[in-house]
């Protein structure tokens, strides 16, 4: 890759790759992680007064190309109605990881949105049902419509039930979610929405359950992506205990998905976890084999998603000669 380091705005990003363009290389992020070619991701979470930071790091390393990268996320609820901001606002810093010269520095909201999404996707493509999709959607934010479009790219989704707290916001994100995709969209109880599904979504910040295990259909796939923090729970650990749970990190999920509360309850252990993603798109272990079976995809988010979505990027910014933004060069080393 040319040295330099390119400083892309959140436009720059949007506009370089398809959300559709997202899931292969999500899936080989993974491929390589169960192939050891990484640099093992780690995170650090902080409280803060209104919201929270995630730091998360990571390297990925293609044949003679390694990169290191950290992206530190700010999530803040009360953002749009205080500040007239993003409730998500953060950077994503990518390296060169065999000598540290800095590559790329760039916006990380719409990365963590879609990598997120194009996850959900990769392992559904692999874990949930064949034919026909009955999708239930709890939240309607927009990692909520995210999550249903990039689940409408591997999966032929027949209705989309919609439950939130809010009803109001539900039925408007409904109505919205069905003019965008072209599906069947309705705003129901989250007892329905569950209850009538075989794909389930769950897209909240919530800290206390509200899907309870009596309400899953045998064969289920559910991807659980609000618990990314300690505290935040979106599904029953009972339900969490009895199914077949499949992580993109395992010791992430343990401390901070869905997984750790089961865990701490005592209702399972952290070798109950089947499997991480990388080893089902490796074929290392197999999607569980019964029809009955109930699958979590808990997803906690990882670095390794970030920077290999972002050096995707600079690559195809830089092969259009796309320099207009480049704020440094490196020296040439010395012959």
């Amino acid at each position: 890759m040319e040295k330099g380091t390119l400083v892309l705005t959140r436009s720059d990003i949007q506009n370089a790759l398809s959300l559709a363009e997202y899931l292969p290389v999500i899936e080989e992020a993974h491929a390589l992680h169960a192939q050891g070619k990484v640099y093992a991701p780690d995170l650090l979470h902080a409280d803060v007064r209104n919201g929270e930071f995630h730091l998360k790091t990571g390297g990925i390393c293609y044949g003679d190309e390694e990169y290191y990268g950290v992206k530190i996320n700010g999530g803040f609820p009360g953002n749009m109605e205080n500040y007239g901001l993003p409730s998500i606002l953060g950077i994503i810093y990518i390296c060169d990881a065999r000598n540290g010269s800095p590559i790329a520095i760039m916006d990380s909201v719409t990365i963590s949105k879609w990598r997120t999404g194009a996850a959900t996707a990769v392992a559904a493509k692999y874990l949930a049902p064949e034919g026909r999709v009955q999708l239930g959607v709890f939240g309607y934010g927009t990692q909520a419509e995210i999550q249903a479009k990039a689940l409408s790219l591997v999966r032929p989704i027949e209705i989309i039930r919609v439950s939130g707290r809010n009803v109001r916001k539900a039925e408007s994100f409904s109505v919205r979610l069905q003019k965008e995709l072209g599906i069947p969209v309705i705003c129901c109880s989250g007892e329905e929405a569950a209850r009538c599904s075989n794909l389930i979504v769950t897209a909240t910040p919530a800290r206390k359950y509200y899907i309870r295990k009596e309400w899953i259909q045998p064969g289920c796939f559910i991807a659980a992506i609000g618990a990314d923090s300690p505290g935040k729970q979106e599904l029953d650990p009972r339900l969490v205990a009895s199914s077949v749970v499949v992580t993109d990190i395992k010791v992430q999920a343990c401390r901070v998905g869905e997984s750790q509360h089961a865990i701490s309850q005592g209702l399972m252990g952290k070798e109950s976890i089947y499997a991480e993603l990388g080893e089902i798109v490796t074929g290392r272990k197999m999607c569980p084999a019964s029809p009955e079976s109930i699958i979590i995809y808990d997803s906690t988010g990882t670095a390794l998603q970030d920077i290999s979505v972002g050096v995707a990027i600079v690559k195809k910014l830089k092969s259009k000669h796309c320099n207009s933004c480049l704020l440094y060069t490196s020296p040439r080393p010395r012959d």
